[in-house]
């Protein structure tokens, strides 16, 4: 006998069974942990170094370059990513999925104590941060203008835009990134 004609036969059975499907669904369905922004772990580090009034170039060269190659050969390691701004060296180290980040971070660190040495006195210590979702911001925006040069544009965004945003409720902080300063 198939399974549809032993379900026709016994239409009580079958009714009872989907009801008992259902209802066990339903009773899994209310118990799910909903959350507008669960707890993510991912295998990845930051570390940044600031490395104040020096150019992008510099930065690269004297910061995240040694600390790159310090990091390039620890177990586990997927992908390195940096970013070397203004002042500021970021090197992103993504690990295999299941790697102990707790060790991985000890590990960075010991690594980064090594070649401090060779990094410039007047940066400041590295610092090695877990991936932190809450930790990224969740606007960016952009700004430009054609009657504005690049150092009365960063003027006019630090003097209007920034103060207005910071008045708004909920604002953490802000981050004005580009443009030039006056010297």
């Amino acid at each position: 006998m198939s399974l549809a004609q032993g379900s026709v036969k016994r239409p009580i059975t079958t009714a009872m069974f989907f009801l008992i499907v259902i209802l066990l669904g339903g009773i899994a369905f209310s118990r799910l942990p909903v959350d507008l922004m669960p707890e993510l772990t991912y295998p990845t580090l930051t570390v940044r170094t600031n490395y104040p009034n020096v150019g992008p170039q510099e930065v690269e060269d004297l910061i995240t370059r040694p600390i790159e190659e310090a990091v390039a050969a620890i177990a586990g390691v997927e992908e390195i990513t940096s970013s070397s701004s203004e002042g500021e060296s970021s090197v992103r180290i993504s690990f295999t999925w299941g790697t102990d980040l707790d060790a991985a971070a000890d590990e960075v660190r010991s690594r980064i104590d090594r070649v401090r040495g060779q990094l410039p006195e007047e940066a400041e210590t590295p610092s090695v941060f877990k991936f932190d979702l809450a930790s990224f911001p969740i606007i960016f925006l952009g700004v430009s203008s054609s009657k504005l040069g690049p150092i009365e544009l960063r003027e006019f965004t630090e003097e209007r835009i920034e103060r207005r945003l910071e008045r708004v409720p909920g604002v953490a902080s802000i981050d004005i990134r580009g443009g030039l300063r006056r010297e």
